[in-house]
């Protein structure tokens, strides 16, 4: 069995490696990675992504205010990895001063998932397009906290590749135990502090009735992921593409 891989300096990292892809595929190991900010990883971790993994692309779904106040860190200085900048955001629902949104009040973890896709279609489709390239993997997700907009990132890009929803909820489960430490890490950084205090509890919990949830309104809304990602120009050449460059035959 695999050891899992650990990043010196991330606190919720992890290969998505292993999730199940139809009955004969599964995601490949080191191709399509996730995490929170990256801007505190030692240089030993970043040894690890470029030398070991090969890393070719950091996917930043941050927003430009964050990454302008908490910067990049060492990764910044590897000029074989592509920064490729793809915020998502929900207009309208950033707090002055801060990176933590307002949620609304109905379900507001799930509506605020669903506003990403309504408010950041480019971004959404920027990084299906980048990862069907043959220069995108192997790649790393991340936001801050490596949890919401990081977790809708893999979502989607699960969902388009052929991934069962069940596998696709507990992948983004994975990381509940972290979150609590995550949490604390944010409140001490410029762009989130106090104002993480003010989200609903439900905000800082991620289980798969989430993504479930979140699922059910992209069906409502769109028919399914894969209408959503070609409704914005994703092509079906492009997502065969993506899951060739992502997954590898089981056994």
């Amino acid at each position: 069995m695999n050891q899992p891989l650990e990043l010196d300096g991330a606190l919720n990292f992890r290969d998505v490696g292993g999730v199940p892809c139809g009955p004969d595929r599964r995601v490949a190991r080191g191709r399509l990675l996730r995490s929170d900010t990256l801007q505190f990883l030692t240089a030993e971790a970043i040894h690890t992504l470029v030398t070991q993994l090969g890393l070719r692309s950091d996917i930043d779904l941050r927003l430009a205010y964050e990454i302008e106040v908490e910067g990049r860190g060492l990764l910044a200085d590897e000029s074989s990895v592509a920064h490729v900048h793809l915020p998502l955001m929900v207009e309208g629902t950033n707090r002055d001063g801060s990176a933590t949104p307002i949620l609304q009040q109905h379900d507001p973890v799930v509506t605020h998932y669903l506003g990403y896709l309504d408010s950041s279609a480019p971004s959404v489709v920027g990084i299906v397009r980048l990862l069907s390239s043959p220069d995108g993997p192997p790649a790393i997700i991340h936001c801050a906290a490596g949890k919401d907009r990081t977790g809708v990132a893999i979502a989607m890009v699960l969902a388009a590749i052929g991934c069962d929803e069940n596998d696709i909820a507990d992948e983004y489960a994975a990381g509940s135990h972290l979150v609590d430490a995550v949490l604390d890490r944010l409140r001490g950084m410029p762009s989130y502090g106090p104002a993480l205090d003010k989200l609903p509890k439900e905000a800082n919990l991620t289980p798969p009735e989430y993504i479930h949830r979140f699922f059910a309104g992209v069906r409502e809304a769109y028919g399914s992921p894969r209408d959503y990602l070609m409704l914005h120009g994703v092509t079906e050449a492009e997502l065969v593409a993506l899951k060739e460059n992502l997954t590898e035959p089981v056994g």
